[in-house]
């Protein structure tokens, strides 16, 4: 049985996939751990910045535990494996912080839908993306084909589903899959900078913002004038508006 490891550091939290032996398959017992995790995540206004990662220099996720999901009954399957988990991805893609995906090493079918559910993904120069699936008769079913064909465009996306194609670095950077790519030794150095520079922005800024690039089915027209409003009305932008012409940096 795996679980999501946390740790909190300052006003970042970090959640690692763990489930030794599997390659960090993602099963019941995890998405339960994220779904509490996002909760936590929703109640504590301390939190600025979540991480996902797997095992630091090891692997992100190899996908869905096979062996688990196999085992339910079809009915079970489609309303419990791929139903509930996709609630669950869901309130993850939509939740209040900024995320950031750290993908080394393997990251394949079920791993890579969760790491297309964050905000920003950086990768190694030895991750390895790809969705497997319709290879063993069975479908990216959390969401991942069409959160990829969002970010690369519909033919990407079905290049990378239909063959079953694994994504190397360079080409998911290319695609816009990844944000940036460096070295294993770099890793951690680039991710501090990203935490820190979240961290710094406003917290009330970036979830509106967040918010309104994530929600696709949102009423423009209404969604932006309320967001203004509800951002202008706040103490982030008296605090930041007194800033700028003061000519210094907004601390929130």
């Amino acid at each position: 049985m795996g679980q999501i490891l946390s740790r909190r550091d300052g006003a970042v939290l970090t959640l690692e996939l763990s489930n030794p032996g599997k390659a960090n398959a993602l099963d019941f017992a995890m998405l339960a751990a994220l779904d509490e995790q996002i909760a936590y995540i929703g109640e504590d206004d301390g939190i600025r910045a979540v991480v996902l990662r797997g095992t630091a220099g090891g692997v992100f996720s190899s996908g869905a535990d096979i062996r688990e999901w196999s085992a339910l009954d079809p009915q079970a399957f489609a309303t419990q494996w791929i139903g509930e988990g996709n609630a669950v991805f869901r309130r993850f893609e939509r939740s209040r912080c900024p995320t950031v995906a750290v993908i080394e090493g393997l990251c394949f079918g079920g791993g890579l839908e969760l790491a297309l559910c964050c905000d920003l993904r950086l990768a190694s120069n030895d991750a390895r993306l790809r969705f497997p699936e319709v290879a063993i008769g069975a479908i990216p079913g959390w969401e991942g084909g069409d959160r990829l064909q969002r970010i690369a465009g519909r033919g990407r996306a079905l290049e990378a589903v239909l063959l079953s194609r694994e994504i190397d670095p360079v080409t998911a950077l290319q695609w816009g899959i990844v944000n940036t790519v460096c070295t294993p030794q770099d890793i951690e150095a680039r991710l501090q900078e990203w935490t820190a520079r979240l961290c710094e922005v406003s917290p009330r800024a970036a979830a509106l913002a967040k918010a309104l690039i994530v929600d696709e089915h949102k009423d423009s027209h209404a969604a932006y004038p309320a967001a203004a409003l509800t951002i202008r009305t706040s103490p982030d932008a008296e605090l930041g508006i007194r800033a700028f012409f003061a000519k210094t940096a907004a601390v929130f």
